[in-house]
């Protein structure tokens, strides 16, 4: 199976790339259609939760635009360096955050929107060299793939235990730009957003603050949006530190949340994890 993986990833990286996209989006069309509508219900069960009174019908348009987006993304990994471009991407706010780049240390909090690999890239494409926490997939052809897509990028990938802290903070003391994902999934518990439930120290918004608290780092709220197909809008929302005159982590966590959950409310067709249930923290 992970050879199969590894040669229909070769493969995919040879076509056009709306070909790709598009493979993708009718793939995950097929699939949610006929062989697992589960992730179909379980995307209406949430789009409900957060929009009840809105209609029916605008609620299957945003679920199928879901499973698009997720079947573009899958496939487009494969092809996701040759994105970078004027004609794939535009910038929003990235002047601001951009300014103080290497000057102080910045954290990106970075969200599971749009097609969020294509973030290296654009990273890459304004000259601001980033290393990012994350999670090492357990598959070796995924980790493989992984691997090989984002080393063209220079990312410098850090894993999310105590060694990966220590070198996150050293980059941050030397003014450079660490990308955290804060909205993450964690076995079967989705730890953030928040989504109405007490804030806890368990997660990425945790590990945001106290990065953030210990380095005096800048926060950048950073995130793709889908616009077309195969064209993307990079979001650099407004810098802000952490409030000096706080002293609860998990009020700190709060304040976090309230700063990237807006974002994924206002693009849910958009975000990886919808199909996912929103349950109390374990």
């Amino acid at each position: 199976m992970q050879s199969l993986e590894r040669m229909a990833h070769r493969a995919l990286r040879r076509l056009p790339i709306p070909m790709v996209s598009n493979l993708g989006a009718r793939l995950a069309w097929l699939k949610i259609r006929f062989i697992d509508p589960d992730v179909a219900r379980k995307a209406r069960a949430n789009v409900r939760r957060h929009h009840p009174e809105m209609p029916e019908a605008e609620v299957e348009k945003l679920v199928w635009r879901f499973v698009e987006n997720v079947g573009r993304l899958m496939a487009e990994f494969s092809i996701v360096h040759r994105f970078a471009s004027a004609d794939r991407m535009e910038f929003v706010g990235v002047e601001a955050p951009r300014a103080n780049v290497g000057k102080i240390p910045t954290i990106a909090l970075c969200l599971h929107l749009g097609n969020w690999e294509v973030l290296a890239s654009a990273m890459q494409m304004i000259g601001v060299p980033i290393a990012s926490i994350s999670e090492i997939p357990d598959n070796a052809a995924h980790r493989d793939i992984a691997d090989a897509t984002r080393g063209g990028f220079d990312v410098n990938v850090l894993a999310p235990d105590r060694n990966g802290l220590r070198r996150a903070l050293s980059i941050l003391a030397g003014n450079g730009v660490l990308a955290i994902f804060p909205d993450e999934k964690r076995g079967d518990t989705m730890m953030a957003p928040l989504f109405g439930r007490p804030p806890h120290l368990k997660g990425n918004l945790a590990m945001a603050a106290k990065l953030a608290r210990r380095s005096g780092a800048q926060l950048v709220v950073v995130y793709c949006e889908r616009i077309m197909e195969t064209r993307f809008r990079l979001h650099f929302e407004g810098p802000f530190y952490m409030d000096p005159a706080q002293t609860d982590p998990l009020a700190d966590v709060a304040y976090l949340n309230g700063r990237i959950e807006p974002a994924i409310l206002r693009h849910l067709d958009q975000w990886y994890y919808l199909d996912d249930s929103i349950g109390p923290i374990a």
